[in-house]
């Protein structure tokens, strides 16, 4: 309570967004966050829906099971005995070598019956969904046509892929050669305790949200707190630290403040929590910012949990052109000089503690929303 007191005076800086359901004191269960009515329309990006299905040989696989977890997963969902799922089955079977040398564990989840799908010479798992649910929470079609659902390490959909039956593993396995990078081995050097997230918003979120920056919220008010008194976009300077190249353009109609609002609630706060086990209801109003032209100022970093905002928990940064830009790289000085520079749509969350700075643009303008989170504790 003394926080939030301390925030509703002079200092305060905007009306936080409302308690994100679910706001308990208890670690959410994986059942929780993947309600029925989030699932059918299951996109890149998306946190998969548990998957928990009785294996042809009696006992259950779990793709969330540590022995699972942490490589990348292919569900190949073969809803019953048809030309289409013969074509997608087949050509899975064909490259399926190839799935195991990239690290890939794959699976087919099937509707047919135990007899007729143990009849078929199957050279990976295969998974009998009795009663429709596994289909039912990832979207996939229960008639005639398979469906390939592409997970990242992270349990995120990196793919759905619902055309061309016959395509589907080529894809599948063009997917997962797009993020090998991702699993090269390395080792490792000193550097700070950050959070990324792919997928965060997708291209045509980042799409959106350029176009907010364009065409709304002509308006500028002066440097300073937010304010709520404004019922719609406007832009501000920052000029923290005597830094001139920064406008932020603070998101307040209600269309683009619900999609950001949807994309963090499914897709980030359950990885918030699962990396630092802390509960994020609330954040204050969120911003596009823009960095552009010459810095000026002091250049070094700052730290985002200080007076007046002593509150604030983790930051988060979300790139949305980083193809129009150079320069604009995140570094944590007290970590060494690594330069962070997500892609389009990735989230880059650290805790408000950290000193951290946004390096000059060098050329272009860099477009990034932000946020700065907290909980009840």
């Amino acid at each position: 309570m003394r926080r939030l007191t301390m925030r509703s005076r002079r200092h305060r800086t905007t009306a936080p967004a409302p308690p994100l359901p679910p706001v308990v004191n208890t670690p959410p269960k994986q059942a929780d966050l993947h309600k029925p009515t989030d699932l059918p329309m299951l996109s890149a990006g998306d946190i998969a829906p548990p998957c928990s299905v009785s294996s042809l040989d009696g006992p259950v696989v779990d793709i969330q099971a540590d022995a699972i977890a942490g490589n990348p997963i292919v569900l190949v969902f073969w809803p019953r005995l048809s030309k289409a799922c013969s074509d997608a089955l087949s050509a899975a079977v064909a490259v399926s070598p190839s799935f195991t040398a990239a690290g890939a564990r794959l699976f087919l989840i099937t509707l047919e019956s135990e007899n007729v799908a143990r009849a078929r010479n199957i050279p990976f798992p295969v998974l009998l969904d009795r009663d429709g649910k596994v289909f039912e929470t990832f979207g996939a079609d229960t008639r005639d046509t398979p469906t390939t659902v592409v997970l990242r390490p992270n349990q995120h959909v990196l793919a759905v892929l619902r055309s061309d039956p016959s395509r589907q593993a080529a894809d599948a396995l063009a997917h997962l050669e797009r993020i090998a990078a991702e699993r090269r081995t390395l080792a490792m050097a000193h550097h700070p305790p950050v959070l990324m997230v792919p997928d965060v918003l997708s291209p045509d979120d980042c799409r959106t949200l350029m176009d907010v920056f364009e065409t709304r919220g002509q308006t500028f008010v002066p440097p300073g707190p937010g304010i709520d008194y404004i019922g719609t976009d406007y832009k501000m300077r920052i000029p923290e630290h005597g830094r001139s190249d920064r406008i932020d353009h603070w998101l307040v109609d209600n269309d683009t403040t619900a999609l950001l609002h949807r994309r963090l609630e499914k897709r980030l706060l359950p990885e918030i929590f699962k990396a630092f086990h802390y509960r994020i209801t609330r954040w204050e109003r969120m911003r596009i910012g823009c960095y552009h032209g010459e810095r000026g100022g002091k250049l070094h970093g700052h730290r985002d949990n200080v007076e007046p905002t002593p509150y604030r928990r983790f930051a988060m940064s979300i790139n949305l052109n980083t193809q129009d830009f150079s320069g604009g790289e995140l570094r944590f000085p007290e970590f060494g000089d690594q330069r962070y520079r997500p892609a389009d749509g990735t989230a880059i969350v650290f805790s408000s503690a950290l000193l951290h700075e946004a390096l000059h643009v060098t050329s272009g303008r860099r477009l990034v929303v932000l946020a700065f989170m907290f909980g009840d504790h």
